[in-house]
């Protein structure tokens, strides 16, 4: 498996506050809350950072996205506090996967390629990193009653 590194790609209105790597503890999980493969990373990106729209985000929310045939794409840097959890943002890594995981399970390409880049991430950093979902930090169905964590760890 390969990580392909978009971000130069993608819209952006500006930069995330940044952080030292030794910062990051954990990798939060979330969903597109979108139909999987309706929309990809450029669509995320330019929703994110829409100035009429609701985030008025810099960047893209997150930190890398997996698409429904695990690709998995780079969509900010590690060093950059995306905003994707709230009060984790400072110490996690955001992964969003392209599905709604309310109606829809989680492809067998996905939970591969959880695995494969949570391996990358601790061998990068050189620590065991926790692995959360967007809901045991925010009130949120995210990323979806369908999303087992445990296929991960």
């Amino acid at each position: 498996m390969k990580i392909n590194n978009i971000i130069d790609f993608l819209p952006r209105r500006g930069d995330f506050r940044l952080r030292k790597l030794d910062d990051i503890t954990t990798v939060v999980f979330h969903h597109s809350a979108s139909p999987a493969g309706k929309f990809n990373s450029y669509d995320f990106a330019t929703w994110h950072t829409s100035p009429t729209g609701r985030l008025k985000a810099p960047a893209i929310c997150y930190h890398f996205d997996i698409e429904p045939d695990g690709t998995i794409n780079q969509v900010n840097e590690l060093y950059q506090i995306a905003w994707h959890s709230g009060p984790a943002n400072p110490f996690s890594i955001g992964i969003e996967l392209n599905g709604n995981f309310e109606n829809e399970i989680p492809t067998i390409e996905q939970y591969a390629s959880c695995k494969f880049l949570v391996d990358y991430l601790q061998k990068k950093l050189k620590r065991k990193l926790e692995l959360k979902k967007h809901s045991d930090y925010m009130a949120t169905a995210c990323p979806g009653k369908n999303f087992d964590i445990t296929k991960i760890k």
